[in-house]
């Protein structure tokens, strides 16, 4: 997690992360120009990008350059049932696999939340 744009919300006991300034140490007034998904990217990166690499991303979005791949850090990931059940096939592959090694299936997770929506009347 990055810290450097951490800041306190006056008045409660919550923080919130900076994305503004972060951007604008780029470019002075970039974050004007920003659509509201670069804003949103450019939020999710000062969340949880390696402070090593954050500057280098920004820098990209701001830039609009394609050259680098820089990381994505989704809160939840949604899936449809078709494409759950191939997660949820995969899952299970990885959990035999490792049970048949000798290891704990019950350790084979997604790392971020995953929602699987079945659409299908019973």
């Amino acid at each position: 997690m990055n810290s450097k744009h951490r800041k306190p919300l006056p008045g409660t006991v919550h923080d919130y992360f900076d994305a503004r300034e972060a951007v604008e140490a780029i470019r002075s007034g970039a974050w004007d120009r920003l659509s509201y998904t670069a804003r949103i990217h450019a939020e999710n990166l000062v969340r949880c990008c390696d402070p090593a690499l954050l500057d280098d991303c920004l820098r990209q979005i701001v830039e609009r350059r394609r050259d680098l791949d820089f990381p994505w850090f989704p809160a939840r990931v949604v899936c449809h049932d078709i494409l759950g059940q191939t997660a949820l096939v995969d899952l299970a592959g990885l959990r035999d696999a490792i049970a048949d090694q000798g290891g704990d299936p019950a350790a084979v997770n997604p790392v971020v939340p995953t929602q699987l929506i079945v659409d299908h009347s019973l």
